[in-house]
């Protein structure tokens, strides 16, 4: 097995556990809980197909979904940002820009344009999530307010987590 496997492999369950014995019990205000274990497909590597993106966050949805007896919400809502990621990543950076080496984690990556990223597809995975979860547009203002808080305390967290576990993979 190959270094880089073991890696993904090890951060997945990493991730999973965090995010279930650790991260559901953090309920500030009653309405915010960070949602990290979208990590996971943030930090895979730009050569990384689309295919294998797309199962990885299809699977990594439903074991969450599994261990918190949801039905498909966590699944559907990591599927859209697997899809979207490399359509996000396309529209903010230049092919140029990138190295096909790196990942797209702080470190590798300029501030500005690792922030776009997070705080883009965080934002995409949490309207899914919450929207779907309520099936109503009936109070679209509280519902955006839920989206854009737990978003920020996602993305704070994220960002966290990049500091402390996370190097650089570029080659000098």
């Amino acid at each position: 097995m190959s270094k880089n496997f073991l890696k993904n492999f090890f951060s997945f369950i990493l991730f999973v556990l965090l995010q279930i014995f650790v991260l559901n019990k953090v309920n500030l205000w009653g309405v915010v809980t960070p949602m990290v274990y979208i990590i996971f497909i943030f930090s895979l590597p730009f050569q990384t197909p689309r295919w294998g993106i797309i199962f990885l966050g299809f699977f990594l949805g439903l074991v969450i979904d599994f261990f918190m007896g949801i039905i498909g919400l966590h699944a559907l809502a990591t599927l859209i940002i697997a899809f979207l990621r490399p359509v996000f990543i396309r529209m903010i950076s230049p092919r140029e820009e990138r190295e096909e080496h790196l990942k797209p984690i702080f470190y590798d990556m300029r501030l500005v344009w690792y922030l776009l990223y997070v705080f883009g597809l965080t934002f995409v995975h949490h309207f899914v999530y919450f929207f779907v979860d309520i099936l109503s547009f009936h109070n679209f203002s509280r519902t955006i307010g839920v989206v854009l808080s737990n978003t920020a305390c996602s993305v704070i967290c994220i960002f966290l987590i990049q500091i402390l576990f996370y190097k650089s993979s570029k080659r000098y």
